[in-house]
């Protein structure tokens, strides 16, 4: 009986110890099993510091900076020196000239830190931007983030032939805004380079701009001196974002023709009154008639003496000018007719012949 139960205590150790001996078996074929795996897969222990973008911080109310979170892992083999921080937007890579701590900056081992980056990202409102990260000796990152739509809309802007001491710009805050804005500040730059600063508009600013709303300002600035200009209005906000709309502004010379005259017994010729408007600033030299036709062709016409042309139109002045063209083939089209003077004023009235 003694020997029969020390049998049977050998075959249970004997059971145990080949239990444990397929478990140790199966455990290194399942590694070797998974390590294929990955290797079909090309994954690798990184041999380098590999840093990770743990977020990014784009703040509505403040467009001129982003904060950006970095982390570099417990697994990195040593500690990481970030050397650069860039922006890649649709037309290029920026790099961030002031960042806060400064770089570079180095990270240890298992260390998140966040910096401040001072970059203006509001002109980019609404696209996606690639934030880069450099490190020395080590591998870098790259974070991709979709910006806010956040944006006005400058309208209009109107400058009135009547009065030069004054412009009107319509600014919307659209519908489709992430947030409302608050406007600080209005500036025109001329295509020569000068820049005006606005200092008094009605209604006042700065204004605050909710969500699907807008408001027109009426801007006290004397631009008689850039007529024909090409001006460009720019709105500031104060969360950091510039909006811009360009605009030419009236010649100093302003042309009409307030009346077109074509007589049925007179197929031959028809005659126009032209005036120079009281708020132009110089006489006009009119030197060319012309006819525009539906398919945007062009006929010159000439005139009769006297006046003939050329001819100069004073200020607030007005001329009739016949001119010599044979209509009897376009009875019933519809024409543009224009008078021109070298710099480029045009006066233009639209006419249906009879």
């Amino acid at each position: 009986m003694k020997i029969a139960r020390n049998l049977k205590a050998i075959s249970k150790l004997l059971l145990i110890l080949l239990l444990l001996l397929a478990m140790i078996i199966g455990s290194i074929f399942s590694y070797l099993l998974l390590a294929g795996y990955y290797l079909n897969l090309d994954i690798k222990v990184p041999e380098n510091t590999t840093l990770s973008i743990v977020d990014i911080d784009l703040s509505m109310q403040n467009a001129e900076t982003f904060n950006i979170t970095i982390l570099n892992p417990t697994y990195s083999p040593t500690e990481a020196k970030i050397t650069e921080i860039s922006v890649a937007t649709e037309d290029e890579i920026h790099t961030v000239m002031n960042v806060k701590p400064e770089l570079p900056y180095e990270l240890d081992k298992g260390q998140e830190e966040t910096f401040v980056c001072d970059w203006n990202w509001g002109d980019y409102a609404g696209e996606t931007l690639k934030v880069i990260i450099v490190a020395e000796d080590g591998s870098g990152a790259v974070y991709e983030i979709e910006t806010a739509s956040v944006g006005l809309e400058i309208s209009s802007a109107f400058f009135a032939t009547s009065d030069t001491q004054h412009f009107n710009v319509t600014v919307k805050n659209p519908a489709a805004s992430a947030s409302d804005l608050h406007v600080t500040k209005i500036t025109v730059t001329m295509e020569n380079g000068t820049e005006a600063n606005i200092r008094e508009a009605t209604p006042s600013i700065p204004r605050t701009l909710l969500i699907d709303t807008s408001t027109t300002f009426v801007c006290s600035w004397n631009w008689t001196d850039y007529r024909g200009m090409n001006a460009t209005i720019n709105v500031y906000t104060s969360q950091g974002y510039l909006f811009h709309r360009t605009e030419t502004t009236p010649k100093p010379a302003q042309l009409s023709i307030t009346d077109v005259t074509f007589d049925s017994s007179a197929l031959s010729s028809f005659s126009i009154t032209v005036k120079n408007s009281e708020n132009s600033i110089v006489a006009a030299n009119l030197t060319t008639v012309e006819i525009r036709f539906a398919d945007y062709t062009t006929e010159e016409v000439s005139v009769e003496s006297p006046p003939g042309l050329p001819y100069t139109l004073q200020i607030g002045d007005t001329v009739t000018l016949k001119c010599l063209w044979n209509w009897s083939g376009h009875r019933g089209e519809t024409v543009g007719i224009y008078v021109k003077t070298p710099e480029g004023y045009l006066g233009y009235q639209q006419k249906t012949l009879p």
